[in-house]
């Protein structure tokens, strides 16, 4: 491991980790809506036709199929998937484009995308976002007026357990989302430290 000062125009990125309804999009919404000239997201590929609304390279950048799964094969998405027949994808040329741009790229990931992340020369900072207790998860999730039964309130906490067991090595900081408005602010602190202290990061990443 080596220390690493992040340059002030090379931001790295931030991975926001987290089972499903642990609050990790909301989080990302909040930055991207509070400072859009900060924080972007990686315009994704897709195989599938644009809609009339939609601009290549601004929503997606619209693909061949043939195209898609030969950048696949290549190495070149961090994660990527199928859904009704059309393939969708996040590249890393597309992470590398916001980087460039100077501002921070925020991505919501798969944990199975964790390796292939962590593998590239993006230099990510991976926050795990961890649900709370049941009782107030339920409470949390009632003011944004979702209802979950018992069993799935015990599955959110579970899959929460399973991916630290599994995934934990990758993490560099975790926030448990008590508190939307405080775990927004914790969010903040820990991005905003990465502009003032040096990280240990693999000594692979600065050869």
């Amino acid at each position: 491991m080596s220390l690493y000062h992040q340059p002030a125009n090379r931001k790295r990125p931030i991975a926001l980790i987290g089972p499903a309804n642990s609050g990790y999009d909301d989080l990302r919404r909040r930055l991207l809506s509070i400072e859009p000239e900060k924080f972007a997201v990686a315009v994704p590929h897709t195989t599938r036709n644009p809609r009339i609304h939609e601009r290549n390279g601004r929503e997606y950048h619209f693909v061949s199929r043939s195209a898609f799964e030969t950048d696949l094969a290549a190495g070149k998405f961090i994660e990527s998937g199928e859904y009704e027949k059309n393939l969708y994808g996040t590249s890393m040329d597309s992470v590398r484009h916001v980087v460039n741009s100077g501002r921070i790229c925020l991505l919501c990931l798969h944990t199975r995308s964790l390796q292939v992340l962590r593998s590239s020369n993006l230099k990510p900072f991976v926050i795990f976002i961890a649900p709370p207790s049941q009782e107030r998860l339920r409470t949390l999730l009632a003011t944004d007026g979702k209802t979950l039964k018992l069993e799935e309130l015990k599955e959110v906490i579970e899959k929460a357990r399973e991916m630290e067991v599994n995934y934990s090595h990758f993490f560099d900081a975790t926030i448990v989302n008590f508190d939307p408005d405080q775990a927004f602010q914790e969010l903040r602190r820990l991005i905003d430290k990465l502009d003032t202290e040096p990280q240990w990061v693999p000594t692979s990443w600065l050869c």
